[in-house]
């Protein structure tokens, strides 16, 4: 499998009869570019490459094609729902407003094609959440309740491919970068030809890079059909910047593999030594820390049960709002439109009672969801800590950041579909104060006020840059800078004479 198992890789390169001039830039780069030549040739020659990149790309293909025919299946599903819950919000017919308030209507979380590519915490969150007076409703319809518990546990999809698969096939195309040639006692031969070994470390970790890139392919065509397709649906207001983000995140994560392997070749004296050592690399930062990290985090933050969290909100809900408050308000608007009896006011006392009862909710509901939901981001923040220990969580976290599937972008819409919630209540609860009952005869809404409450169009607010890149990009780079030093150190072992 390795391109490198030959003895004389650079016995050819056209930096050989360079000896003198070799740490020149002209001469290093000659030494580059025959170290290129000489590994790419090599490595096209051998079918266990061909395998290997072969698999990879097959299953990267898949899981490309699977999770951009689910996401558009639910896009479009959620689209027809969408304007379903509008029609029938419009065609309810003639009833009280504040029947109408119950009535409710549905909402969907919208998604972008980015979410093809990682789809976050979408499959374990809800879809749609019913919004209706005196309550906020927990998203319902999570995708996960409805499959396997194996299907909960491995899911594929680009995003797994990118951060799991990739380095493993790396791996297994570039553990004997330095280390076969080292065992076969070859390596010696590259030093007396002069060849740079920096010049080699590159030339090899490019290659490498290359064939890792492949797997990348298939995600961009996949994105590239929906973003297409989708005909201007995308919930972002920055989505150039968004697909950006992506591919130099993954660019850069990829480039610190490519860097690790060649730093553990070249330190490791066996090929079976740097084989072991990546693959524990490899399992500790793609699958060990980041679900350590999970669990630590909800230590950290540890979060109530729904029950614990349904009772203290029922039981602080249960509560009357101030009488007092609630009869001096009335007396003022007594007093401002010199009337004796609620009956006698050209406004209607039952749309703002009804509104002093939604603020007063409100309240409650903001203290207790914001508690909560204070608690999932502190989860979060605690769990892209470990960020700095794996280049998976960080680069994780970069990548459900800009497809708009992490949990920030979750309690957007929460928030989002709350505010639509709120103004509702205004609309309808203004209808009736503008209507007051006569001779005990209440006013009825008909579609011409059910239609002046605006349609629900949400939007994901812009990335925040300057946090991305303190929780994300700078754990990312800095790996990335670790693991060129350590490859500079692996280097200096080598010209140091440790050949063998």
């Amino acid at each position: 499998m390795q391109a490198n198992l030959n003895a004389i890789t650079l016995a050819s390169s056209p930096a050989a009869p360079e000896a003198l001039d070799r740490h020149r830039p002209r001469g290093w780069l000659r030494a580059l570019h025959g170290a290129w030549q000489a590994d790419w040739r090599e490595r096209r020659r051998d079918w266990r490459v061909w395998l290997v990149v072969g698999v990879g790309l097959a299953l990267a293909a898949c899981a490309a094609l699977l999770s951009s025919m689910e996401l558009r299946a639910t896009l479009d599903g959620r689209a027809v729902a969408q304007q379903a819950e509008q029609h029938r919000w419009s065609q309810q017919g003639k009833k009280y407003p504040h029947a109408a308030a119950h009535y409710g209507v549905y909402v969907f979380k919208p998604l972008s094609a980015l979410a093809a590519l990682d789809p976050g915490v979408e499959h374990y969150v809800g879809a749609s959440v019913w919004l209706e007076a005196h309550k906020q409703n927990e998203l319902v319809y999570r995708p996960a309740n409805d499959e396997p518990g194996v299907t909960r546990q491995f899911r594929l999809n680009p995003a797994f491919v990118l951060q799991v698969l990739a380095p493993m096939a790396m791996i297994f195309l570039g553990f004997g970068m330095f280390a076969a040639e080292r065992e076969r006692g070859t390596l010696a031969a590259l030093r007396i030809n002069a060849a740079p070994l920096g010049a080699l470390a590159l030339a090899r970790g490019a290659v490498l890079l290359c064939l890792a890139m492949v797997l990348v392919l298939p995600a961009c065509v996949a994105v590239g059909v929906l973003e297409w397709t989708l005909e201007a649906r995308s919930p972002f207001s920055d989505g150039v910047m968004r697909m950006a983000l992506f591919g130099v995140g993954y660019l850069i994560y990829l480039c610190t593999w490519a860097a690790l392997i060649a730093a553990v070749s070249a330190r490791a004296p066996t090929l079976r030594a740097s084989l072991a050592i990546l693959i524990g690399l490899w399992a500790a930062t793609t699958l060990v820390v980041p679900r350590a990290a999970v669990e630590l985090s909800q230590m950290a933050a540890p979060l109530p049960t729904m029950q614990q969290f349904r009772a203290g909100l029922d039981a602080a809900l249960g509560m009357p709002d101030d009488p007092e408050q609630a009869n001096r308000d009335k007396q003022q608007l007594l007093r401002e439109y010199g009337v004796k009896d609620v009956k006698d006011l050209p406004v209607n006392w039952a749309g703002i009672s009804l509104q002093r009862g939604e603020h007063h909710g409100d309240r409650i509901f903001d203290e207790h969801y914001g508690r909560l939901f204070d608690a999932m981001r502190r989860q979060s923040d605690a769990s892209a800590l470990a960020g700095w220990l794996s280049p998976a969580v960080a680069m994780a976290g970069l990548s459900s950041a800009a497809a708009g599937s992490d949990t920030n972008h979750h309690l957007q819409f929460i928030d989002g579909a709350e505010q639509q919630r709120r103004r509702i209540q205004e609309v309808l609860n203004q209808a009736i104060t503008e209507h007051p009952e006569r001779d005990g005869v209440r006013h009825d809404g008909d579609q011409a006020l059910w239609d002046k409450v605006p349609t629900f169009r949400f939007t994901f607010a812009a990335l925040d840059l300057k946090a991305l890149a303190l929780r994300q990009g700078l754990p990312l780079i800095a790996l990335f800078i670790a693991s060129l030093l350590l490859c500079g150190a692996g280097l200096r072992h080598l010209r140091s004479g440790n050949l063998r």
